[in-house]
């Protein structure tokens, strides 16, 4: 008989490897280590007391990964080893964190899940979520040309600033990785540019350099010339692909992206259970 139990600070160990085990060949989430999971406890609020462990005698065979703010919890991972599939465990762990929340709030339970994955959406609807999201990954490769005629109104840009000028929108309905916490909670590493008029920041882009290019953390621009600038700008500081990931329409036009080379590649849903609703 299974046994499930929430976890504590001293488990990270622990969850990083039943994660690993359980996680299968064709999982589309990377392996983790424990650094990786420090990491996102500090950028993405992953919380060891609201991740959960399934065990068959001292084996683990199912984790979920928690993540909490002040508006919302998420469901950050969750996986159920092969040989233990479609047994209910998944959804012990799913509905015990529903019933934490709904006690301790907020009571708000979101996950972000690729579109492509059907059979993890039916699960999550058949918990009770509903979608109320899509996102896209947009990536532009070094090739990419953009319109420099707006170059020289570019100027560099802290989150600090964009946000004392009020152009980061806490209220949209983004990413949890794009959401404004998280974009604060990274903030030594993101670097940014905007451009501004005399009544308001134009067009920006919040961004920080990978291993293989430029991912673009947050950006927004009612028109596509002043974003051509900031793109341009970012090419001049680093040649290699650019990636926008999990974008969502709230937050900026996709025809815009479009209009300037970015490329659509996979898409995501956002689920949510309101359980004070």
């Amino acid at each position: 008989m299974a046994s499930y139990r929430f976890c504590r600070t001293d488990d990270i160990a622990l969850l990083v490897d039943a994660y690993n085990a359980c996680r299968g060949s064709d999982c589309v989430e990377p392996a983790l280590t424990v650094a990786e999971f420090k990491r996102d406890a500090r950028e993405l609020g992953l919380w060891a007391s609201s991740c959960m462990l399934a065990f068959e005698g001292t084996t683990p065979i199912a984790v979920l990964l928690g993540a909490k703010r002040g508006d919302a919890n998420r469901i950050h991972r969750i996986a159920v080893s092969t040989r233990h599939q479609r047994l209910g465990h998944g959804r012990h762990l799913v509905e015990s964190l529903r019933q934490k929340v709904a006690i301790l709030g907020p009571p708000r339970l979101v996950a972000e899940i690729p579109a492509v994955l059907d059979g993890v959406c039916r699960f999550f609807e058949r918990c009770g979520f509903s979608p109320y999201a899509r996102f896209a990954d947009f990536v532009a490769d070094a090739s990419l040309t953009v319109d420099h005629r707006e170059a020289e109104l570019v100027s560099p840009a802290t989150v600090d600033e964009l946000l004392a000028a009020g152009a980061l929108d806490a209220s949209l309905s983004l990413a949890w990785e794009r959401s404004v916490a998280s974009i604060e909670s990274r903030k030594r590493d993101i670097e940014g540019l905007a451009i501004a008029s005399d009544e308001r920041v134009e067009a920006l882009i919040l961004f920080r350099s990978v291993a293989d290019g430029i991912e673009i953390l947050r950006l927004s621009a009612r028109r596509a010339e002043p974003l051509a600038a900031l793109v341009g700008a970012l090419q001049r500081r680093r040649r290699g692909a650019i990636v926008a990931p999990k974008v969502s329409p709230v937050e900026i036009d996709f025809a815009i992206l479009e209009a300037l080379g970015f490329r659509r590649r996979s898409e995501y849903i956002g689920w949510a259970a309101d359980l004070a609703a």
